[in-house]
């Protein structure tokens, strides 16, 4: 645990006094310490009623609960390895106990740019989807997890910062300093106020990253892109990105997805020649028919990527 002059993440926003921990940043123990926990697809699952010890965030909360990553632009704004915890550790929570919360992570390298924002987001959610005994519904302001009760006596918040950061660090190597924020707002922390108070600090930021879609449609552009991470629990599924659709996970914008193809295009990121347009309002292209034909394991031939009603995507 580190002590000391610790510079404040929030100005308008008064946060109670957290425990601050110090990772190891050698990248040959970014995993150390986590030999105890399963990590990997085939931990990927729902934590049911009956099953979970703590919730976090979800309906029970009117979804006052949120998840963030910031690209920042100076070193000097991230402490590689920080973690900071305001409220109680997990095994200081009652069993079956249901809060709000948020996870604000900060990352920064000399290549990482704002517009990867993201795509590294991407390695926070892989590594709550990814680690033993969790369970995440939606993105964003709209996040919902659970830790079960046969995980719970192995796991943390700190072991799951730890996990988080190694994930994204695994995932885009251009990140090479990560600190990691979590705030478990029980009602002497703050509770659910708190957390709304402080995602009104950040939802200018997401509006930001967000508006560079709004004045794009698919007709402008020759390109969309396909991502078939999913395939691991729904092995003929394929989303399909366009400027004016988003994938199930909601994490994933068309931008974002066109920097991890960039990034690495040989990964689960690909793209899709958006071909001729056969029905603007449904939103049937040629290139998409192809692609979802090759990348469905031949089970869709037509695909619209605007109706749940004929030929919808593959949910």
């Amino acid at each position: 645990m580190v002590t000391g002059q610790i510079k404040p993440w929030y100005t308008s926003v008064r946060m109670p006094k957290g425990r601050v921990f110090q990772l190891d940043t050698d990248l040959d123990n970014l995993y150390a310490g986590l030999e105890d926990l399963g990590i990997g697809p085939r931990y990927a699952g729902e934590i049911r009623k009956g099953q979970w010890y703590v919730e976090l965030g979800g309906p029970k909360h009117q979804y006052k609960s949120y998840q963030t990553m910031e690209v920042m632009r100076s070193p000097e704004d991230v402490v590689d390895g920080r973690v900071e915890i305001v409220g109680p550790e997990l095994n200081e929570i009652p069993v079956e106990t249901s809060l709000p919360f948020c996870l604000h992570v900060r990352a920064w390298g000399p290549e990482l740019q704002e517009d990867l924002t993201e795509f590294v987001e991407r390695g926070t959610f892989l590594a709550l989807l990814f680690m033993e005994g969790w369970g995440i519904v939606g993105a964003r302001d709209m996040i919902w997890l659970r830790v079960s009760k046969e995980v719970a006596p192995r796991m943390s918040f700190l072991k799951m910062a730890q996990a988080i950061r190694a994930s994204t660090i695994s995932l885009c190597p251009i990140v090479e300093k990560m600190e990691i924020k979590w705030v478990i707002a029980t009602p002497e922390v703050g509770g659910r106020e708190l957390i709304a108070a402080m995602m009104a600090e950040i939802k200018p930021k997401w509006e930001a990253l967000d508006a560079r879609t709004k004045g794009l449609s698919d007709e402008e552009v020759d390109t969309f892109y396909g991502c078939t991470i999913c395939k691991m629990i729904a092995p003929n599924h394929a989303c399909i990105i366009t400027p004016g659709l988003v994938p199930y996970c909601g994490i994933l914008s068309y931008f974002a997805a066109k920097a991890m193809y960039a990034v690495d295009p040989y990964g689960y990121v690909f793209e899709v020649p958006r071909g001729q347009t056969i029905d603007l309002v449904a939103g049937r292209y040629t290139g998409v028919d192809d692609t979802i034909w090759d990348r469905s394991d031949h089970k869709h031939k037509i695909f619209h990527l605007h109706s749940c009603i004929k030929y919808p995507t593959t949910n």
